[in-house]
């Protein structure tokens, strides 16, 4: 668990806090040392999730309503829903994605709930026996673990669902634009097919969901005009070529898919290798 737990932190305050709360029960003279602790890992969750679920994009979201009695206030759940599905609406996770809301939402709120039953300084809970202590202590840390897996096998869940929704037909026919690491190796080409390997949501915030995108371009290289052909004194050769391009879309409409300008990537490497090898070896 202490190593799942700290997968999911960042370097820094993050896990400097939480090495901090793993040597604070080292000292078995502090009778608040599971206390200590509990609130620690309370905090760490805490910012972590304030990490995940930034007050400026929780607030820009269409779902965002005011739970609380102060100005613009957030709730620990709203923060866990917005580190899950960001600006995603629940109707469209459950009638287009066909997922389960309400379950995600329960396991989510469970999750937290654990949470709180270690944080309150009680006499039931104070200065107990060492053995005690580190049955409360591995509850602790379980609650914390489970927390920070449920948020992340509950975003995983939406962006798969995500990714199967959006054709890659949609994404292969927004990749079919003019390709200047092609377009430089030859007098024309012409692209055949594009072939998308893999397609991975990396982020999905208030406002859009971000893609990065891996496959292979085919095309045809010209050498020389069609009149040239036509005399036999031109080429066509056809190749292909791995690239990666990175693809955006609105959470409010996630089918409209388009490419972020300047971020298409073409290895042209396979033939820019041979040639200019060959070259320089002549």
């Amino acid at each position: 668990m202490i190593a799942e737990i700290e997968k999911a932190l960042t370097e820094g305050f993050e896990r400097d806090l939480f090495a901090a709360s793993q040597k604070n029960l080292s000292d078995k003279s502090n009778p608040l040392r599971l206390n200590n602790y509990s609130y620690a890992m309370r905090e760490l969750t805490r910012h972590i999730l304030h990490r995940l679920a930034p007050d400026e994009y929780v607030l820009k979201c269409d779902w965002y309503k005011n739970e609380t009695d102060k100005d613009n206030g957030i709730t620990r759940k709203q923060r866990a829903y917005y580190a899950v599905q960001g600006g995603l609406h629940d109707s469209y996770m459950q009638n287009t994605l066909g997922l389960e809301v309400e379950d995600i939402h329960k396991n989510l709120v469970k999750a937290i709930n654990n949470l709180s039953k270690f944080t309150h300084i009680e006499p039931k809970v104070f200065g107990l026996l060492d053995v005690d202590v580190d049955a409360l202590v591995n509850e602790t840390t379980e609650a914390v673990s489970g927390f920070l897996a449920t948020i992340s096998d509950c975003r995983r869940l939406i962006i798969d669902s995500l990714c199967e929704q959006i054709d890659s037909a949609v994404i292969d026919e927004t990749l079919r634009e003019t390709i200047l690491a092609i377009d430089e190796l030859a007098t024309h080409h012409l692209i055949n097919e594009v072939y998308t390997d893999k397609v991975e949501i990396y982020d999905i915030n208030h406002e859009v969901i971000m893609f990065r995108v891996n496959g292979l371009i085919g095309c045809e290289l010209q050498w020389g005009s069609n009149s040239d052909l036509r005399r036999g004194d031109g080429a066509v050769l056809p190749q292909s070529y791995p690239f990666t391009c990175e693809l955006i879309s609105p959470v409010h409409e996630p089918e409209a898919v388009e490419s972020i300008e300047e971020s298409l990537g073409v290895d042209t490497s396979s033939w820019t290798d041979v040639r200019y090898g060959q070259d320089e070896q002549a």
